[in-house]
């Protein structure tokens, strides 16, 4: 348009310049009397060059407006264009974060519709065969109008077979003109879904009264956007194979490591409790020390247990002593033996803990509690695997694996001089945390069942949603002990044939209702953490499968799945 402009501007330019000429002329002729018959020709002249000048500067306006007309055109174009760009763009987003396909479906065909101001649309699935499998409508219902779900079909699978766009105007197709006027529809496009070669799909819309028809860039744009709608389509597919195999894999990884790792007295399969028992596994053929660490109820000898009956000392004895059960004055006989005489009342050799464990494993609980006196002894023993029982002069070799248990903070204790540090070290070889059951909320359910069975001489009592929901939001101080006694009050007193939020401890109840107590002690987004995680797993347990839990939830299954790993759930 500037070339347009530049012409307008030169000729006005040049125009006027000759017509201001002209006047001062005639008026020059005027003023110094000159002859009428020369202002007569002056006059002419002018009134030539006028109109001169007159017709080349229309020509040139026409030509500086189309030109304007034109500059809007393009302009509209690239508007739109942008806007169908960025529509696609966005629906590229859309659709591959979408990994539900029904519902990626029905977003796709309200969003062509609208995109492309259609009255109706269609998307359809089709089998290897062509035949439909699936369909989304947007403005249509089909089963009420079935000469419009013909027709539509028709062009559908004329796409479908022929794997290529199909477009129908009004008064163009006479073998659809009956079925177009009745209908009144005045333009249709169809594209075909394509993964490769492979067609399996089709996106079909159309208008009706409305005397406009589809563009080229209109089916250009229905083509890249069912370009977007295959993507989705694939990484769905894709998504869903995945989650499979994972859901598949984690469940054959928990039953093999329970194959490989004989621990029937620990229940649960949650994520946190499988990376211990993992960890455990492996270290359990060795003769390598362990520290088992965690709070009271957790499990810690339970584990001590597992891992010397998966050992080459699992033939072996297996010796527990609790140090914080036993005075520091008789720990030490206790442990080490005594001989006749030793001590006022030693009437007879008493062999100690350690010399029972020979061959096997001994396990110290509550190492915590032991004196620094007594922990250098112990200290003395793990270095120089011998012993002498107090009283004693023989020394005698042992071949015993310890693992020490505490819920105390060791390091802590170094720092203040009540644990020694080099054994702590020495005990230290391998550090295995059991997680509170506040933490791996998800086992809660089988640990109940588990109880009750053990409570009520292996009869399966049912146990109530509710009261499956408020045993999972409680806090639990004393962790799996403590669920165990809640149970087993439970079936003692439970009143009817299934066990209830009545059943079970008032505080109980009280507490899961009351969240600062449920998540007292907590920082803000440690407690929403918490809340998500226990309001996911119930949904879980209401849902048919974990597609559903993520509708009821309001998310996609991504961001799902996402939640279930950020949150600890296993899936």
């Amino acid at each position: 348009m500037s070339e347009e402009r530049q012409r307008f501007q030169k000729i006005s330019g040049e125009s006027t310049g000759v017509l201001s000429t002209g006047f001062m002329e005639l008026s020059s002729l005027l003023r110094t009397g000159g002859a009428p018959a020369d202002a007569v020709k002056k006059l002419d002249k002018l009134f030539a060059q006028v109109m001169d000048a007159n017709r080349k500067l229309s020509g040139e306006a026409t030509a500086l407006f189309d030109a304007m007309d034109s500059l809007e055109q393009s302009l509209a174009r690239m508007t739109e264009a942008k806007r169908q760009y960025e529509v696609l763009y966005a629906s590229g987003i859309l659709f591959t974060s979408e990994t539900e396909m029904r519902a990626l479906m029905e977003k796709a065909v309200t969003t062509v519709v609208k995109e492309l101001q259609a009255d109706e649309g269609f998307i359809v699935l089709s089998d290897e065969k062509g035949e439909i499998e699936s369909v989304a409508a947007c403005n249509m219902d089909p089963e009420a109008h079935p000469e419009a779900k013909e027709m539509s079909m028709s062009v559908i699978r004329a796409t479908l077979s022929r794997s290529e766009p199909t477009s129908i105007v009004r008064g163009e197709d006479a073998a659809q003109q009956n079925s177009i006027l009745r209908l009144g529809i005045t333009a249709a496009m169809c594209v075909p879904l394509a993964a490769g070669r492979r067609v399996f799909g089709a996106v079909y819309i159309d208008r009706r009264n409305k005397e406009r028809p589809f563009t080229d860039s209109d089916l250009i744009f229905l083509l890249s956007f069912a370009r977007q709608i295959v993507r989705g389509f694939e990484i769905s597919s894709e998504i869903t194979t995945l989650e499979k195999k994972l859901v598949a894999d984690t469940t054959m990884k928990f039953e093999d490591l329970r194959r490989e790792f004989r621990c029937d007295g620990i229940i649960g399969s949650s994520r946190k409790l499988f990376d211990v028992l993992r960890v455990a596994s492996r270290i359990a053929p060795t003769d390598a020390g362990v520290m088992l660490l965690g709070e009271n109820g957790t499990g810690k000898d339970l584990l001590a247990h597992a891992i010397h009956a998966n050992s080459r000392r699992a033939e072996g004895p297996f010796i527990t002593i609790n140090c914080g059960a036993i005075p520091n004055d008789l720990l030490e006989s206790e442990l080490f033996g005594y001989e006749s005489g030793a001590f006022t009342g030693a009437t007879k050799t008493k062999p100690g803990k350690i010399e029972l464990a020979d061959g096997g494993t001994l396990f110290l609980d509550e190492i915590a509690e032991m004196s620094v006196n007594l922990q250098a002894k112990l200290l003395r023993l793990l270095q120089n695997r011998e012993l002498e029982r107090l009283g004693g002069v023989q020394t005698r070799k042992i071949d015993v694996r310890v693992i020490v248990a505490t819920n105390r903070n060791l390091p802590e204790m170094v720092i203040a001089g009540t644990f020694r540090e080099d054994l702590f070290y020495r005990l230290k070889v391998i550090e295995l945390t059991l997680p509170p059951l506040r933490d791996r909320r998800e086992d809660i359910h089988e640990l109940s069942r588990f109880f009750i069975r053990k409570y009520a001489g292996g009869k399966e009592l049912p146990i109530t949603a509710e009261a499956v929901a408020v045993l999972e939001g409680y806090h639990y101080p004393g962790n799996i002990r403590e669920l165990d006694n809640i149970i087993q009050r439970a079936v003692v007193l439970m009143k009817g044939d299934t066990i209830d939020i009545p059943d079970l401890p008032p505080e109980i109840v009280e507490s899961e209702q009351n969240a600062p107590v449920v998540f007292g002690g907590r920082s803000l987004e440690e407690a929403e953490t918490e809340f998500r995680r226990l309001y996911i797993m119930r949904i879980l347990r209401q849902a048919k499968s974990k597609s559903e839990a993520a509708q009821m939830l309001g998310i996609n299954r991504t961001h799902f799945y996402k939640l279930l790993a950020q949150l600890g759930i296993d899936l």
